[in-house]
């Protein structure tokens, strides 16, 4: 099975579940943002980097990725942390599950702290539900 995680930036929530899933499941994952453009290619936020570490993931080298249709055919389950709107119109909702985990962004490191909690109890969820 392909997981596809998605936030707006791929700065760091959907950067933190693929962390997360790729760690404790068998199936494989990818993670993008619908909003990067510009910044594809960047690192990640340091909070993000930071918080992940203390957890034992080195994300320091990860890169944000803009999503694809490409990355979508290839999902069986697409991951969203992000508004409906903010979605592309070639995506399928049939694959879509929605997790409601707030952005980050310009918020304190803390803040980033307990975002990665939620996710990985999320994703540890999820594992559970899929194997």
């Amino acid at each position: 099975m392909n997981i596809l995680f998605v936030c707006k930036s791929n700065v760091g929530r959907s950067q933190m579940a693929e962390a997360f899933f790729s760690r404790l499941s068998k199936h494989k994952s990818i993670s993008a943002g619908t909003n990067v453009f510009e910044k594809e290619g960047q690192p990640l936020h340091e909070f993000v980097v930071k918080c992940m570490a203390e957890e034992g993931y080195d994300l320091s080298k990860n890169k944000r990725k803009q999503i694809t249709v490409e990355m979508t055919n290839k999902s069986d389950k697409i991951i969203v942390m992000a508004k409906l709107e903010e979605l592309p119109s070639y995506l399928d909702l049939k694959k879509v599950i929605l997790w409601n985990v707030d952005d980050a962004k310009d918020m304190s490191y803390e803040f980033h702290c307990r975002i990665r909690d939620q996710i990985k109890n999320l994703v540890t969820e999820l594992v559970t539900e899929i194997g």
